[in-house]
């Protein structure tokens, strides 16, 4: 009997009853050619081109920050800004023998942007006929933005150096000794 069964199950055409089946399967899980799982992932996907779109949006904004950043930090607007603090910060006396001096020959002052403090000491000292000495190598070699009115005694001169943090300038007869 079991013979005959197995015999009986080869003789059965079964691909018209998985099509069948299949259908069925079909109309049960899909809607619309779409299955629940799909309209999830369909949801995750829109949220990964939203997260995308974000994304996309704060690097553009942080670039564009940066530019805009960079733009407003140009050196020559900081050196003019020091300038102005330097000059503000030292009351001109000017004696009529100047002013006379001044009107046939115009003193501009000098402008050191970026310039280590050695050349513009350096510069200094020819134009007052004094001695550099400096106490600490390392000194010669601090940049700085600052603003020279040949106008100034060189006292004057010290003390707005003597201003800046990282040094000082002490004046000995005709000698700067830079600590």
């Amino acid at each position: 009997m079991y013979a005959q069964e197995s015999h009986h199950d080869e003789d059965i055409d079964t691909s018209d009853i998985i099509d069948e089946e299949w259908t069925k399967f079909e109309a049960e899980h899909f809607k619309d050619g779409r299955n629940s799982n799909s309209s999830i992932l369909h949801f995750f996907h829109s949220t990964k081109k939203i997260a995308a779109l974000f994304i996309g949006v704060l690097i553009l904004s942080g670039i564009t920050y940066a530019a805009i950043h960079m733009i407003s930090s140009n050196p020559q607007s900081e050196q003019v800004d020091q300038t102005v603090a330097v000059d503000n910060t030292q009351p001109l006396t000017i004696n009529t023998q100047q002013s006379e001096t001044a009107d046939s020959t115009i003193i501009q002052p000098v402008v050191f942007e970026n310039a280590e403090l050695g050349r513009i000491l350096q510069e200094i000292a020819s134009f007052y006929q004094c001695e550099v000495v400096y106490k600490k190598e390392k000194t010669k070699r601090v940049r700085l933005f600052f603003t020279w009115d040949k106008k100034q005694s060189l006292d004057q001169v010290v003390e707005t150096f003597n201003k800046f943090e990282r040094f000082h300038i002490a004046k000995e007869n005709q000698k700067l000794i830079v600590e």
